[in-house]
């Protein structure tokens, strides 16, 4: 008799060994995302997180429409999340602050939910390459956690691209103010941020146009953008750009950033998509002056050279001194159409002329040394001459005959001493010596022929 093949029976593998498979597998996947040579390259993990209820409609609406981008809304109301679709990841942060409710236009309120749970934040940027987030500013949940949201990020030295919205002017100055204050604390730690305020939704729908439908075009105008940025990324092309690209020109902090794709066909599509993609509607900036510069082409295999060469020119014509990167993609889906995708950052600021050089200066004939002058005095002030007084004269009395007889005042004495006289003193030696001149007269002899004229006189 034939011998009975016995039944194994399958028995389940333990836990244990399940725990060991589980860790293997985890293991093979980090293994495969390692960038080793010879292996498989690392795929660039883009991230978009949606802060606030104004970020988690535009997140809901736009993750339906791309693909390679992993979304997440983050909100402090329970009710707002409960109205995200099934593809975006839901946040909850804040329950023990709020309980479940918003911040009610208290930034403040959103500021300190967000740093209660920064661990938890944390988590929500591992394994990122890219993390774009979007918030509408101007209400509580929005300007105050995402200041926080953007300030661990660039602790974990995450690449950072923010994208806020603006409130109306009907809407008030208070969340005006408070929308610029929180974007005041988002340059100081964003890689670059583009700014769209809502009063631009004008320019692409009619003022009677219902207020979803309306913001319903600006969230398919970002969904574009972000497709775009997406085949620019992923997309192999003739003249590749991939994330190291993408990085360099994202370097920097508070950069004002300029994103844009546009689609056009038709024989003039070059010109067509040129005009589109470099004057968007939702911005109030255009890409003059900016620093740093990457689009992306993409257009089947009917794309000629003239259109290539035609678009890159007049792109670095904006601003010769700035870095530009451009890509080149193929894609069978763009039959007789051409997308073009750019981003540029450090908009707004014209660019600064090159200083003309100054031609060099003649060299001057040398100057004949002259003989230095002799050093004057230093000129005081003016002096000012004093007019001389004129002094009286003296009234002189007429001169007797006897006046011109010397008359001895004084008499010296053998000791040298003088001896003082009085008037009668005086008088006396007066008389004196006219007696003594008249007896000298009397001695001279007169002559003869004198003597006779006088004796005839008489």
């Amino acid at each position: 008799m034939a011998k009975k093949k016995r039944k194994i029976k399958k028995t389940r593998p333990s836990l244990k060994l399940r725990r060991v498979r589980k860790i293997k597998r985890k293991r093979t996947k980090k293994q495969a995302q390692t960038l080793e040579p010879g292996e498989l390259i690392h795929r660039t993990r883009i991230r978009m997180i949606s802060i606030g209820g104004g970020g988690s409609s535009i997140v809901s609406e736009i993750a339906p429409q791309v693909k390679k981008v992993n979304f997440v809304v983050a909100n402090t109301d329970v009710r707002a999340l409960k109205q995200v679709g099934r593809k975006v990841r839901t946040f909850h942060f804040g329950q023990e602050l709020t309980h479940g409710l918003g911040c009610g236009m208290d930034a403040k309120v959103g500021q300190k939910a967000a740093k209660e749970a920064k661990a938890q934040i944390a988590k929500l940027f591992q394994g990122v390459d890219l993390c774009i987030l979007v918030a509408s500013l101007g209400a509580g949940t929005g300007s105050g956690a995402a200041p926080e949201f953007a300030k661990i990020a660039r602790e974990l030295k995450i690449m950072t691209l923010g994208i806020f919205t603006l409130p109306f002017k009907f809407e008030g100055s208070k969340k005006a103010q408070i929308a610029r204050n929180s974007l005041r604390k988002l340059t100081l730690y964003l890689n670059a941020l583009a700014i769209i305020p809502n009063e631009n939704i004008f320019q692409i729908v009619d003022k009677k146009t219902p207020l979803k439908e309306a913001f319903s075009a600006i969230n398919k105008r970002l969904a574009e953008n972000l497709r775009g940025l997406c085949e620019m990324i992923y997309l192999p092309g003739l003249v590749n750009i991939d994330f190291a690209d993408l990085k360099t020109i994202l370097e920097g902090k508070g950069k004002l950033a300029y994103l844009n794709s546009a689609i056009a066909k038709g024989p003039n599509r070059a010109e067509e998509v040129l005009k589109q993609v470099l004057k968007s509607p939702l911005n109030e900036y255009s890409i003059q002056g900016a620093e740093k510069i990457i689009f992306n082409i993409t257009a089947s295999q009917d794309l000629g050279m003239q259109e290539v060469e035609q678009i890159s020119q007049t792109v670095a014509d904006f601003n010769r001194r700035a870095k530009i990167i451009f890509g080149v993609s193929q894609n069978n889906n763009y039959r007789d159409k051409i997308r073009v995708t750019l981003l540029a950052l450090g908009c707004g600021k014209e660019p600064k002329p090159k200083p003309k050089p100054k031609p060099k200066p003649k060299p001057k004939p040398r100057p004949k040394l002259k003989p230095k002058p002799e050093p004057q005095p230093k000129a005081g002030p003016p002096r000012v001459e004093k007019p001389k007084k004129r002094r009286k004269k003296k009234k002189t009395k007429k001169s007797n005959p006897s006046s011109s007889i010397p008359i001895p005042v004084k008499e010296e004495i053998a000791d040298k001493t003088l001896i003082r006289r009085n008037a009668l003193d005086l008088k006396k030696a007066v008389e004196e010596a006219e007696k003594e001149i008249l007896a000298q007269e009397k001695k001279w002899d007169i002559p003869a022929f004198l003597r006779r004229g006088k004796e005839e006189n008489e």
